[in-house]
């Protein structure tokens, strides 16, 4: 049923097969008409139902709790389906159970996230806007065997997307719009069987950036695909910051401390600092006392970036650090600035630039600060609301 389950289409007529098994005939909860609200249709839900929520302005708050398996959360109308979490709340809809959708609906100016799954096997997030967030605007962690699509996130402090701490992850985001966060795509330690494809990236302060780091779970991050983005301004317009990874924020696609990875056929225009750039990260994010340098720790290895188109990147396109290891390949992209100069005649360099390692491996802590004083960033709640978007078909 995995296979079914990820390619995001017919998930309710898979959910009564799961219904089945456990004598359980699924249901359709209304909201308001039979529950008041979402949360107390998940309290009265049984696995495999399905609750649909009709057009008004609800609390976040909501919790899927283990066990409500094959559950589906589905507005009438995303865009007038909505959780407010009024800058007082943590999540708006957080799931512990596994193979749970939610679909259709938007949420913004919560505390944590918008949408979130932890510690689970299947989930699917699409047709959801989230906007205005101090963290993540859709977040997966601990969790596998899903699918992101159709997704527009703006204003996260964090990252708009997130998917870390899994191996194999076997999931995929596609069809998303990641706008004005922070980080678009963030993924701690996210290894095995990630596709992130397809995608607008746009005035991100970093656009995708897998990156390893050994204060979360199962380093090192390695072996995921990026094919086909739009990645675009980076580090150009204000964003809201509330994030350690603050000091990579002007690069397009960032492979952080990551092994392994493919970079194929995106188009990254108009990065600050980096169009497409590999290099060593530290051991542990955190931030350490002052004047404690750490030295990079996560070589990363055994990358290739092919085939892609970059420009306008305000110090290069393409760039290797020095510290990393071996068989980082840059073939066959359109770029017109590298560092260093020879990176793609020397296909597989293992010997990078020095000034771009002095530019992304210093302390976490300093680079944070120095973005936060540089750029002075806007308060998350401050960010306007998205336009209307397309409905689940």
């Amino acid at each position: 049923m995995r296979t079914v389950f990820q390619t995001g289409i017919m998930l309710l007529v898979v959910t009564p097969l799961f219904a089945g098994c456990s004598g359980h005939r699924s249901q359709t909860i209304r909201v308001p008409q039979d529950e008041s609200d979402i949360r107390r249709a998940v309290a009265r839900a049984a696995a495999g139902d399905t609750i649909v929520v009709a057009r008004g302005t609800y609390r976040g708050g909501v919790s899927v709790p283990a066990g409500k398996n094959d559950l589906t959360i589905r507005g009438v109308d995303r865009n007038a389906v909505v959780l407010d979490g009024r800058n007082e709340q943590r999540n708006a809809i957080s799931v512990h159970a596994d193979r749970v959708a939610v679909l259709n609906l938007s949420a913004h100016n919560f505390l944590e996230n918008a949408f979130y799954w932890e510690d689970v096997k299947g989930f699917r997030a699409s047709y959801l806007t989230a906007w205005d967030i101090q963290g993540y605007g859709i977040y997966t962690e601990g969790s596998s065997d899903g699918t992101i699509d159709h997704d527009y996130v703006s204003g996260a402090a964090d990252a708009a997307y997130y998917v870390g701490e899994c191996r194999p992850c076997r999931t995929t985001i596609t069809h998303v719009v990641a706008r004005r966060s922070a980080v678009g795509y963030s993924g701690t330690n996210a290894s095995g069987s990630l596709v992130i494809r397809n995608s607008l990236w746009d005035e991100n302060g970093a656009g995708i950036l897998p990156n390893t780091y050994a204060n979360e779970k199962l380093p090192p991050q390695e072996n995921i695909v990026i094919v086909g983005n739009i990645v675009r301004g980076s580090g150009r317009a204000p964003v809201p910051i509330h994030t350690p990874l603050a000091g990579f924020i002007g690069i397009g696609i960032a492979i952080a401390g990551g092994n392994g990875n493919t970079v194929r056929d995106n188009h990254v225009t108009d990065s600050e600092r980096y169009g497409i750039t590999i290099f060593p990260t530290a051991h542990h994010v955190s931030f350490r006392p002052a004047g404690l340098t750490l030295r990079p720790y996560w070589h990363s290895h055994g990358n290739r970036v092919i085939g892609n188109r970059v420009s306008g990147s305000g110090r290069a396109d393409l760039a290797l650090a020095s510290g990393v290891g071996d068989h980082n390949c840059f073939a066959g992209n359109a770029a017109s600035s590298m560092s260093p100069r020879q990176l793609q005649t020397d296909r597989c360099a293992s010997r990078g630039d020095a000034a771009v390692a002095a530019a992304l491996t210093a302390p976490v802590q300093q680079m944070f600060e120095e973005t936060i004083s540089r750029r002075k960033p806007p308060d998350y709640s401050s960010l306007p609301a998205p336009p209307a978007q397309p409905n689940l078909p």
